[in-house]
């Protein structure tokens, strides 16, 4: 067995427990993997062609902190939320830089600048605090007088609408994709579930506990005896019992250490590589097997790619 690290046992449960307390604050992620979020066309692009005509997310929310973005293919365009009844109850941030309330009546304020062809616009729906912000490219509007909690029925939903008759695009990003912006500090994509803030793993398997490691300091796991490979992996050639510890080191400085399979080794030099070239999710989930402290039946590390500074591989071998 060579270059393998093992750490005290106090120093693990100390890094634990500071992982755990920090949690809460740092809450940002950039992508979430679950059920795709669509345009009720079950399409990410929506396209409409009346004065007034709109179209919803087919997921609707009743509480939590979400954001998403809309990138529009004409400047007579609204982005903004609507109720279950549909348009009767909806709030926007319209082409003319007004916010369109017409949740209770149909006010119009002066909120921000104009958009036009090919903008990202941003919504930022805090259900939990019942606001509302919108971006325009990645720059906060700031706050407004739209209450979601008005809106008809026990669900918000995203929406867009035309401001004039002619053929309107809008592409919507629910968070299957990395946004083109940072999301706000505290928010999670839109199509992620629950109330966390880390990434929701519902297509992996098993479900994530951890903080995102890439704004915490991390805690090095013990060696771990499971030789289960990561489903993700199509690699059958390697011995069974060949092992490696994995050490990741992120831009904080911080250090993550794994003792891996070579099957799960090699599904996440398969996953960096793709990333690198520009392929794949932002984020790597990496099993922590038989770490797992607490009540919890399955615990892994979201490593995200571009906080990853350097790792390295030190293979050895159970025979």
């Amino acid at each position: 067995m060579k270059n393998i690290i093992f750490k005290k046992l106090g120093t693990i449960m100390l890094a634990l427990l500071i992982g755990a307390s920090i949690f809460s604050l740092f809450p940002t992620v950039t992508k979430a993997e679950t059920t795709n979020v669509t345009w009720t066309n079950g399409s990410l692009v929506t396209s409409l062609g009346n004065v007034g005509q709109s179209d919803k997310a087919t997921v609707g929310k009743t509480k939590g902190k979400w954001y998403w973005e809309v990138k529009v293919n004409y400047s007579i365009s609204l982005v903004g939320i609507t109720g279950e009844s549909g348009p009767k109850y909806q709030a926007y941030y319209g082409y003319s830089g007004q916010i369109i309330n017409n949740i209770t009546s149909d006010v119009r304020t002066a909120y921000g600048p104009t958009f036009a062809k090919d903008d990202v616009i941003g919504v930022a729906l805090d259900l939990d605090n019942d606001k509302i912000f919108w971006y325009k490219n990645g720059v906060s509007l700031g706050a407004n007088t739209v209450k979601p909690s008005e809106l008809e029925g026990s669900q918000v939903f995203p929406m867009v609408m035309n401001g004039t008759s002619g053929i309107m695009t809008y592409e919507a990003n629910f968070g299957a994709s990395e946004f083109k912006y940072p999301i706000p500090e505290g928010f999670l994509p839109y199509q992620a579930s629950g109330g966390s803030t880390t990434p929701d793993p519902s297509t992996k398997p098993g479900s994530s506990t951890t903080p995102d490691p890439s704004t915490a300091p991390g805690s090095s796991t013990t060696p771990g005896s499971s030789t289960t490979p990561d489903p993700s992996d199509t690699d059958d050639s390697s011995p069974t019992g060949d092992r490696a510890i994995l050490n990741v080191t992120m831009d904080n400085g911080f250090d993550k250490e794994f003792d891996l399979s070579k099957k799960e080794l090699n599904a996440f030099i398969a996953w960096y590589d793709a990333k690198d070239a520009g392929r794949g999710a932002s984020f790597f989930a990496i099993d922590k097997h038989n770490n797992n402290k607490g009540p919890f039946s399955n615990r892994k590390d979201y490593v995200i790619f571009n906080k990853i500074l350097t790792f390295e591989v030190s293979e050895y071998s159970t025979k």
